[in-house]
């Protein structure tokens, strides 16, 4: 399954095979969570891999809360660079000129050809 996030503004759950939160280990990041100043309540659920925050917007911001829940190890890290996405739409660019040169060149030859014959 891999993990899955489900975000809306004021609760937050986070599905992950990865995520094994048991024992002491989830009551501690249930403790941390919860002594945030906006948290107001959190639901580990070791049988489905699962973490429910609810939290106040408010008070604390989505990306505050994606940091502690990577920090507490219940979540996998959040991508955050965009050099990936930038590499990604320059080679898309060069291959749609590649192919636009390439339909020109054909067409140039057609043309040619057609006004030789």
């Amino acid at each position: 399954m891999g993990q899955y996030i489900h975000h809306v503004p004021g609760r937050i759950r986070i599905r992950s095979n990865a995520f094994h939160c048991e024992g002491e280990r989830a009551a501690a990041a249930q403790a941390e969570l919860l002594a945030m100043d906006g948290i107001r309540s959190v639901q580990v659920r070791p049988r489905s891999s699962s973490l429910i925050v609810q939290y106040d917007p408010q008070r604390i911001s989505h990306a505050t809360l994606f940091a502690a829940l990577e920090d507490l190890g219940c979540m996998a890290p959040v991508r955050r660079d965009t050099t990936h996405v930038r590499q990604i739409g320059e080679t898309f660019g060069k291959a749609l000129v590649g192919a636009v040169m390439q339909k020109a060149v054909e067409q140039s030859a057609r043309s040619l050809v057609t006004g030789i014959v």
